[in-house]
């Protein structure tokens, strides 16, 4: 039940969710005990362990939390767009100062009210204490103030897609916050909120938020109640309970997913698995054979991406263009100079010709280095990842067509991430992107600042990739202050993905949206995308803004 965070990326800052989102193999969060649920609350899967102390601290507490608290605005992972929440607006001023024009006649749940005074207090303690800092917003921040009803933040650098880090932010209450000694343990057992929610009951199998009545968003949620519920870890319960209706929505990725959910239940259990980010195939860019492109290349085209697909999650996904875009959410941001949009096709004959270009040559179904012998090396998956193990295992098999010798080492999730964040890997599974902005798909895993050395932890960029001219590409579109110049900026990073490989992309790592439509309905779809199919985040709070009884 614990709240993970989705976090737009930027210096010090990473996108940490999707990684786990597009591994997410099924083994989430079920209830021991079934309760029918009326009409009026609203069901979600929680997690598998009971939470025996209740933390109700916006930064790091339960999941349902957001639901108390509002940020700024709401941000829709799917596009990047912002909506009003506790601001009413944003703007750029200029590359290096961003404003919010901040909502007036909001009060706290105390009855006290709200200011732009309680959002220059809540940056200026998570400056105090780092660790409230998940997003990292103070490695680019200089300064907040405000004047009248907006709050302007002052940048080290330009980075308008920070904007996007500053619109999440939870918003505390000075009046009560400021009391606390030390915010970083305070658990807000009694929260003071503007959120559409508040405490209702909690035990440590189930906690339930009621509507808050002072909130300006009250009327705007149609539950009353909304209940998290804790449940089995054993994987054949929890796909019996979550396909027979137990919850009202539910995140689990169920392989072959008509089959298993959609036909217990026709006339209710509907799905949305949209694409949460990219799962591709790092390589360390810091040894050979992958620190020659023309390898790179070959390594590309030799992967068939439809079958690797296939074999991960049954072809309810799509593959990935080698761009990094998401596609068709990003369909406008397609630089036209790439062949094919960027969508790599497996060609064995044109792989052959990448691998002779970079000093490779193909003798009796084994290609050989310089050196005379059989190129083979091994590709890192965690074992609890069957979805990436299923693509790695494809991998292998294609690669073995041009005579490359790849094995898989499928360690624990723990050994998994300290040995790709220290760069001890010759190649990986990964997730890339899906947070909506291009910047923070980008900045993180093609930024020289993320390239730590080999041995020195590093949660993005663990390929290892640096390159000068990139870095300045970035800075471009960190700089634009519109549409039109981010689009512009963005082709040469597009270009970069494409004719240098720094990692290939194979196809769409999904989130796994479960719904029952037996009491609401309204659930996120691919004909109504107002935000990804998440338990967790704000995109919670956007989802119980939208339903309603069925």
């Amino acid at each position: 039940m614990m709240k993970p965070k989705r976090i737009f990326a930027h210096k010090h800052a990473v996108h940490v969710l999707l990684a786990a989102s597009a591994a997410m193999t099924g083994a989430a969060l079920t209830p021991t005990t079934a309760s029918a649920a009326s009409i009026s609350e609203l069901t979600i899967e929680g997690s598998t362990s009971p939470v025996n102390v209740l933390n109700l601290n916006p930064y790091n507490g339960v999941i349902g939390v957001d639901l108390m608290y509002n940020s700024l605005m709401l941000v829709n992972p799917v596009n990047g767009s912002m909506s009003p929440e506790l601001a009413t607006a944003f703007k750029a001023l200029n590359p290096k100062t961003l404003a919010f024009t901040i909502r007036k006649g909001v009060d706290w749940s105390d009855g006290t009210p709200f200011t732009p005074a309680d959002v220059v207090f809540t940056f200026d303690m998570l400056k105090k204490y780092p660790a409230l800092d998940t997003g990292g917003v103070w490695g680019q921040l200089a300064s907040v103030s405000s004047a009248g009803n907006q709050v302007k933040f002052q940048l080290k650098v330009p980075d308008v897609p920070l904007g996007l880090s500053l619109a999440e932010v939870p918003i505390v209450p000075q009046a009560t916050w400021s009391k606390v000694a030390n915010p970083v343990n305070y658990t807000a057992q009694k929260p003071v909120v503007t959120g559409p929610y508040t405490l209702g009951s909690f035990a440590p199998t189930k906690l339930v938020l009621k509507k808050n009545p002072s909130s300006f968003e009250a009327s705007d949620v149609k539950p009353e109640t909304v209940a998290f519920l804790t449940g089995s870890s054993s994987q054949t319960t929890n796909e019996l309970l979550v396909a027979s209706g137990t919850y009202d929505f539910s995140y689990n990725y169920f392989p072959d997913v008509k089959k298993t959910f959609v036909a217990r239940d026709p006339s209710h259990n509907v799905y949305w698995f949209p694409p949460g980010g990219v799962v591709s195939l790092f390589m360390n860019l810091t040894e050979a054979p992958f620190n020659n492109v023309d390898f790179r290349k070959g390594v590309s085209y030799a992967i068939d991406r439809q079958a690797v697909e296939n074999k991960a999650v049954f072809g309810v996904e799509n593959v990935a263009p080698q761009t990094g875009l998401m596609l068709p959410n990003e369909d406008s941001w397609v630089d036209p100079a790439i062949p094919g949009r960027g969508f790599i096709k497996k060609n064995d004959s044109t792989a052959f010709t990448y691998f002779k270009k970079a000093g490779y040559t193909e003798k009796q179904g084994k290609l050989l280095g310089p050196n005379g012998k059989q190129v083979s090396f091994s590709i890192v998956v965690p074992s609890n990842y069957s979805d990436w193990v299923g693509a790695a295992q494809q991998i292998a098999t294609n690669l073995g067509q041009v005579g490359i010798h790849v094995t898989l080492d499928e360690p624990t999730s723990a050994v998994y991430t300290d040995g790709t964040e220290t760069g001890g890997f010759q190649a990986a599974m990964g997730s890339f992107g899906g947070s909506g902005s291009a910047y923070s798909a980008f900045d993180p895993w093609l930024g020289s600042s993320f390239a730590a050395p080999i041995k020195t932890a590093t949660v993005t960029n663990f390929e290892r990739f640096k390159s000068p001219a990139v870095d300045q590409d970035l800075a471009r579109l960190a700089a634009a202050t519109t549409e039109a110049a981010q689009v512009k900026a963005t082709y040469a990073l597009e270009r970069v993905m494409y004719e240098q490989v720094p990692f290939v992309n194979l196809y769409y790592g999904g989130m796994w949206g479960l719904f029952s439509t037996r009491h609401w309905v309204g659930w996120p779809s691919a004909q109504h995308p107002y935000t990804l199919p998440a338990t967790w985040d704000y995109d919670l709070l956007s989802i119980l803004m939208h339903v309603r009884p069925a």
